[in-house]
């Protein structure tokens, strides 16, 4: 017993006395929280798949009783980002209209309508992205290929793509690009997942 509290982190150790602490309550609501998330978790990492997961929650509503439903994908719709890549964009959707088709709803075509115009803004946003992209690449490349090469004549071994990103996504240009139209694409992300929310 000594060894196995040995091994116990500080961190692990806090949280197994501040359950202890915890009503019965907050004690069930901490294990569906835990539950949520380790379903959630090996979905994400690719160790189940849909059915894997629409099987999983179907568990957790019998454990927990059927709040559990809206509650992942709540959890869910907290990770769709405008940076999300594509393939892990479609698992989150297809999780919530998984998870949505256990509840037996009428709300089913409305979030999948409402996930599409996601899709599409995120597609937007990406192909804004790299235009402007190419813009700053076309205005600032050439002094920066030049001083490169002087560089390169001096002896030091110069990434010349790499660093031509990098001063690129450093550019005060392409920060004020960002936020411009970065916070008006997440502003509406925001009000397509406000949305989706109140139908969950």
């Amino acid at each position: 017993m000594a060894n196995d509290e040995m091994e116990l982190s500080p961190i692990a150790r806090a949280r197994l006395e501040r359950v202890g602490k915890l009503t019965d309550e907050q004690q069930k609501a901490l294990q569906r929280g835990q539950d949520v998330e380790a379903m959630l978790s090996a979905y994400y990492t690719g160790n189940t798949n849909g059915e894997g997961l629409w099987q999983a929650a179907k568990g957790l509503t019998e454990k927990h009783g059927p709040d559990i439903i809206p509650e992942a994908q709540h959890s869910i719709l907290g990770t769709l980002k405008l940076h999300t890549g594509d393939e892990d964009f479609e698992r989150r959707k297809a999780a919530l209209l998984a998870l949505e088709s256990l509840k037996g709803s009428d709300r089913y075509s409305a979030i999948e309508m409402l996930l599409g115009s996601v899709a599409a803004l995120r597609q937007r946003f990406g192909e804004v992205m790299a235009q402007a992209f190419d813009q700053v690449r076309a205005q600032m490349e050439p002094q920066l290929r030049a001083q490169a090469e002087q560089a390169r004549m001096q002896g030091m071994l110069v990434d010349t793509t790499s660093t031509i990103e990098a001063s690129i996504k450093g550019s005060p240009e392409w920060r004020n690009f960002m936020s411009q139209h970065e916070g008006s694409h997440e502003q509406t992300l925001h009000d397509y997942v406000e949305r989706i929310s109140d139908l969950l």
